[in-house]
Parts: C-alpha cells; sequence; structure tokens
C-alpha cells in the first residue's frame, strides 16, 4: 500500500518555552510533526537521533546561537538537506548567509504561510542529475492537487476517495497533495481553482480539473490509466 499524506517533520528549537510550546502548537495545527529543542545541544542530539525536513531555530539561544549550531550540524552531516530557517530579533545576525531569515515579531498567520510555501518549493525542486550517472527510475508522471475546504464534507470525502484510490498506485509515480484553497489564493489562482473540492491534474499536460467528491472511482482509475500508471499488482 501507498501512503500519500507523509507528514513534514520539523525541529524547533527555541530557548523560551511559552513560545515554543505556542510555535509548536500552531506547526501541529497544520498537521506538521514538531520536535522540541530548548537550546543547542538539545538540538543538536535530535538531529543525530532523526532526520528532519526542516530546522527552525531561534538566533540567541543560550550557549551559542542558533547559526552556529546550524554549522555545526552542517559540519557534523546531520543536515540531510534540510530547510534551515532562524528567527531572530537581531538587527545583524551573523552566520545566516545559508539559511532563511525570519524578523521578529512573529505575524503567525504569515509565518505559518512562509513555512508551507517553503515545503511547496521543496517539493518541487529540481535535483541536478550527476552527469555519472543515469536518471533515476520511476520518475513522477503524474502531479495531483486536490483543493479542498477542511470544514466542507464533500472536500473530506473527496480526500478520503482520493486517498483510497490512489493507495494502490505506485508511489514513485504519483505525487499527490492536498491545499486548503483558503490558505493557499495564489496556487488556486494559478490552477484556476474557484471551488471546492477541485482536483487538478497539473501534469502532464494538458491540465484538467475534477469537480466534486471524487465518489465515482473510474474518474481517477481511467485518468491513471491515460497516464500509463496501472495498479501494483499483489505479491
Amino acid at each position: 500500500m501507498v501512503s500519500v499524506s507523509t507528514r513534514r517533520r520539523i525541529l524547533l528549537v527555541e530557548d523560551d518555552e511559552d513560545t515554543r510550546q505556542l510555535l509548536a502548537v500552531a506547526l501541529e495545527a497544520q498537521a506538521y510533526e514538531v520536535t522540541q529543542a530548548a537550546d543547542a545541544e538539545e538540538g543538536l542530539q535530535a538531529l543525530r537521533a532523526a532526520g528532519f525536513d526542516m530546522i527552525l531555530t531561534d538566533y540567541d539561544l543560550p550557549g551559542k546561537t542558533g547559526a552556529a549550531m546550524l554549522r555545526e550540524a552542517d559540519a557534523l552531516r546531520l543536515v540531510h538537506g534540510a530547510a534551515t530557517l532562524v528567527v531572530t530579533a537581531h538587527p545583524d545576525p551573523e552566520g545566516v548567509e545559508d539559511s532563511t531569515l525570519i524578523h521578529k515579531p512573529l505575524d503567525l498567520e504569515k509565518f505559518l504561510r512562509k513555512i508551507s510555501r517553503i515545503f511547496e518549493s521543496l517539493s518541487v525542486r529540481p535535483v541536478p542529475a550527476s552527469a555519472s550517472s543515469p536518471p533515476a527510475a520511476g520518475a513522477v508522471d503524474l502531479e495531483l492537487t486536490l483543493y479542498i475546504s477542511p470544514a466542507s464534507p464533500p472536500s473530506m470525502k473527496a480526500r478520503r476517495n482520493m486517498e483510497r484510490m490512489i493507495a494502490d498506485f505506485p508511489a514513485a509515480r504519483i505525487r499527490f497533495e492536498v491545499l486548503d484553497l483558503a490558505r493557499e489564493p495564489e496556487r488556486a489562482e494559478s490552477d484556476n481553482v474557484v471551488f471546492t473540492p477541485t482536483l487538478v491534474k497539473r501534469r502532464p499536460d494538458p491540465r484538467a480539473w475534477f469537480l466534486g467528491d471524487l465518489s465515482d472511482r473510474r474518474v481517477v482509475a481511467d485518468l491513471l490509466h491515460m497516464c500509463g500508471i496501472e495498479p501494483v499488482a499483489d505479491p
């Protein structure tokens, strides 16, 4: 079976407990998996224990700055390509050239949008091909985006139907994402989406749109078949 909703993992390093808890709750409400650390050493310990998609750190940590922690983590090969963000009120922070800088005070709504857009850019960022090796087999052939309104029963039904329908197909060939239309107005506009739920076939061209709760399995099954994607055979 294929998992289509892998949660993004964030390491949050912040010495102020109230701020750390507030950010953790806000991020977890967006379905991110958050690991907390109170200082640089705890952050490094967490990085040694697990991998993360993003490292979000305050700049002014006790003992060493968040930027210094990130440099050390990079030297120890603990970053593993994760996005790195440094939050600071410092007017001239040092050593943050390789990270995204976020200035305090935080506007929480804008902050969460920025996190979402960073993950979005990571998911579509092209990976340079090595001159000494051929392209990887099984590249993504089909990109599907489902726009929903979380409070809408038809949207929730469409999401469940989609996850069930594509679960038996090869994950390496399908990229499926679910977006809240209200939180992603620019993406929705670029995809010409006004109503929810709407499923958009973004790749391959031409784009196609499917409105409704996707109760008819044949719609998605026929779409996958036209793209040459067949169910994974049971062993």
